[in-house]
């Protein structure tokens, strides 16, 4: 997932930790699992609005926690720091272009099955 903001907004509007979590705009890319599509795109909608959002799921994967764990740590250099230290699914420093391309590297490299999902949802 891609943002168009330029200005940077929190990744959460949970008013609870909106003002203390990080923030993230158009040099941000954000890379993650999600079981049902659909939803996973209104909740980034509800966070950063529809016209913000460049949402484009990139394979489908049976394994999700083995991938996720692979590609995170293909692409740890990059991963946005949250403000109490832990580590986001967040990347800053990194194109989208590139980081699409590492995922598809690191899958292929770790020998886990995908298909390509295809058709954005």
């Amino acid at each position: 997932m891609q943002l168009s903001n330029i200005e940077p907004m929190p990744v959460t509007r949970d008013p609870r930790y909106a003002d203390i979590c990080a923030k993230v705009n158009n040099a941000n890319v954000k890379i993650g699992k999600a079981t049902n599509l659909a939803r996973r795109k209104l909740d980034y909608w509800n966070d950063f609005d529809q016209e913000n959002v460049i949402f484009e799921p990139l394979v489908k994967i049976h394994d999700l926690k083995v991938a996720e764990k692979e590609i995170l740590r293909s692409l740890k250099q990059y991963r946005k720091t949250s403000p109490n230290g832990g580590k986001l699914e967040w990347l800053e420093g990194i194109s989208y272009d590139v980081a699409k391309r590492m995922v598809f590297e690191t899958l292929d490299r770790s020998g886990i099955k995908y298909t390509l999902v295809e058709e954005n949802t």
